[in-house]
């Protein structure tokens, strides 16, 4: 029934309804307004202008009449009007979700990358549920490598309009950015609203990765193989998880014959090559490593973010840091090089730099191995350097030994900072050899707050009743390396001194793990100090650590956070292969990066027996 036939009392109501909707008293307008509405979404372009201009005439003031023209304008690619009429609807409502996506699309159209992702973020924090929007934000973030920010808004999105499509689009951002723990739930609750579709499904099997249920995601992997054409491309999709499952288990031989599977999608094999890499490292077979990594990043035009890290790591891992850091440069995508580009670490440019802002980079501990080269760089005297972070950072920066500044990623914008003033820590590599890191370390730079390493300390003895005190850590979520460099707890127990207070340093909810280990050693008194949040507060985290006697942990943040206080006692557990980081080279006790921590490697892939007895022995 067209609104032409309507009866006198129906139009009325629908009159009534429009005009409280659409806020225009005039109830005429009020239903030309719907019309246009209708006329959009029928994606019948000419109607819908015309209807909303005969609005906007009567009815300058509101802003739906300049919302459908701009939405129009926007299909139509005109990019200077959509925004102009985005802005009229914003000057009127300016938190409307609407016009705050629409403006950011023709932001997108005019190339202001940056100001669009702004407009997005505040039109999802509005409300907005234009999922078309939420997937060119994550698209744009993840070019901008700011996937898990990303991840983090499109999950509010995701809450709000509960459909399976934006939960897959929020899984998706957060695996970009390698926020895999927060990845797994988002992937599992797409699959629960809507079990079917094969993305769904192949996302199950990314949150059993994730999750590392290795067993698991074999398993769903080869049931949904048997299911798949040969000819279908998300096999591709499906054997390069299995293939990282094995490889995380052990099982080399059966991961490298995966090889052997008929690859459609280049990048899938590119992905392929990289874990068969890893496989080779695990076996410590460098040379067919690097020619697996060649192979790689030859592979795919411009090689891949992913592999130009995973083999500039590599080099410098094997102590080419020459040969290493122009590739490593690649792990910045395009549009964040273009913003901040490598160049801008060249030492001509730094040696005319009065001052220079650090730009943060990947998780806290790769931010606190890499800032303390800032000292390496060939500035000039009095040159100002800032650190550019999040403000958990802010207490640590101020007070540590570098000279640095700090400033909030927030507040750069505000700071009339020119784009050649700007270069990413992770750049500062370029000024390292294994020469310069033998005759003078990293470490020790970072300075706890000395009154609240006293009263943590304090309490701690005062607990201990003349026991040691000993900080431990021992899992890692990754999920990748995360198996590797991880051990169970009543295992990294049997290590500890007898009658120890061992005190957790382990993020998340653990306590259960914890009562559980317990019984294999009742002489340890094993404690979660709520007291100290170390994803919130890094500040207290150092003074924690500080006032430990001594540190056992896995390469995670606090073996770095170890490292960059100069803690004298710290035991860092080492895996053999491909899991082993980069800084801690391949062979070595004492490490070559931070100079103070004790290194403590597998001899066997997977087997922790000979760290854990080299740290029962002290």
């Amino acid at each position: 029934m067209t609104q032409t036939t309507l009866s006198r009392r129906d139009r009325r109501a629908r009159t009534a309804k429009a005009s409280k909707y659409y806020g225009i008293a005039d109830g005429a307008a009020a239903l030309t307004m719907h019309e246009a509405y209708e006329a959009l979404a029928a994606a019948d372009g000419p109607k819908a202008a015309r209807l909303a201009h005969e609005v906007s005439q009567t009815h300058p003031a509101n802003r739906h009449p300049w919302l459908v023209l701009g939405t129009v304008a926007l299909d139509r690619r005109e990019a200077e009007a959509a925004a102009q009429f985005f802005e009229r609807a914003l000057l009127i409502a300016p938190t409307d979700a609407m016009g705050l996506a629409g403006l950011g699309k023709a932001r997108v159209l005019k190339a202001d990358i940056f100001a669009a992702i702004d407009l997005f973020a505040q039109a999802i924090e509005r409300g907005s549920e234009d999922v078309p929007m939420a997937r060119l934000y994550a698209d744009l973030m993840g070019r901008l490598d700011r996937s898990t920010t990303a991840g983090r808004n499109l999950r509010k999105m995701a809450q709000r309009i509960k459909t399976a499509e934006m939960w897959l689009i929020t899984a998706d951002a957060f695996a970009s950015g390698e926020s895999n723990a927060e990845a797994a739930p988002a992937y599992e609750e797409a699959a629960r609203l809507a079990p079917q579709p094969l993305s769904h499904r192949i996302g199950l099997l990314k949150a059993k990765l994730f999750r590392q249920d290795y067993q698991g995601l074999i398993a769903g992997a080869d049931a949904l193989l048997s299911e798949l054409e040969k000819t279908n491309a998300h096999r591709d999709d499906v054997v390069t998880l299995r293939m990282a499952a094995l490889r995380a288990l052990g099982d080399i031989p059966r991961a490298l014959e995966t090889l052997s599977h008929r690859f459609q999608d280049p990048a899938q094999f590119q992905r392929a090559l990289g874990f068969s890499a890893n496989c080779h490292l695990d076996r410590e077979a460098f040379h067919e490593a690097h020619i697996a990594f060649r192979e790689a990043l030859h592979l795919v035009d411009g090689g891949g973010l992913w592999v130009k890290r995973a083999y500039g790591t590599f080099l410098m891992g094997q102590g080419d840091f020459a040969g290493g850091a122009p590739y490593y440069a690649g792990r910045q995508p395009e549009a964040n090089r273009r913003r901040i580009p490598y160049e801008n670490s060249e030492p001509d440019r730094l040696t005319a730099r009065e001052r220079l802002f650090l730009v943060d980079e990947q998780g806290i501990g790769d931010q606190l191995a890499l800032l303390p080269i800032i000292d390496r760089a060939p500035l000039p005297p009095g040159a100002k350097v800032t650190f550019v972070g999040e403000a958990r950072m802010k207490p640590l920066i101020e007070r540590c030994g570098l000279g640095v500044d700090f400033a909030e990623t927030t507040e750069v914008d505000k700071m009339n900072v020119a784009p050649e003033e700007m270069i990413f820590v992770g750049d500062l590599v370029r000024y390292l050899s294994v020469e310069a890191l033998a005759e003078q370390s990293l470490g020790g730079y970072l300075r706890a707050d000395a009154e609240r390493v006293e009263a943590i300390r304090a309490r701690y003895r005062e607990m201990a009743q003349g026991g040691p005190v000993v900080g431990i850590a021992w899992h890692s979520n990754d999920p990748i390396t995360g198996a590797h460099r991880s051990l169970a707890l009543d295992t990294l127990l049997t290590a500890l001194p007898e009658g120890a207070l061992v005190v957790n340093l382990q993020y998340g909810d653990r306590e259960a793990e914890l009562a559980q280990a317990a019984r294999t050693r009742p002489d340890l008194t094993l404690f979660g100090d709520p007291e100290i949040d170390q994803l919130a507060d890094l500040d207290g985290f150092a003074a924690q650590i500080m006032a430990l006697d001594r540190v056992v942990s896995i390469d995670n943040t606090t073996a770095h956070v170890c490292g960059a206080l100069g803690h004298p006692d710290s035991h860092v557990l080492i895996p053999k292969g491909a899991a082993c980081m980069w800084y801690w080279g391949r062979h070595g006790s004492p490490d070559r990066w931070y100079g103070n921590l004790q290194l403590h490697r597998q001899t066997q892939l997977g087997d922790w027996s000979g760290p854990l007895s080299e740290i029962a022995a002290l």
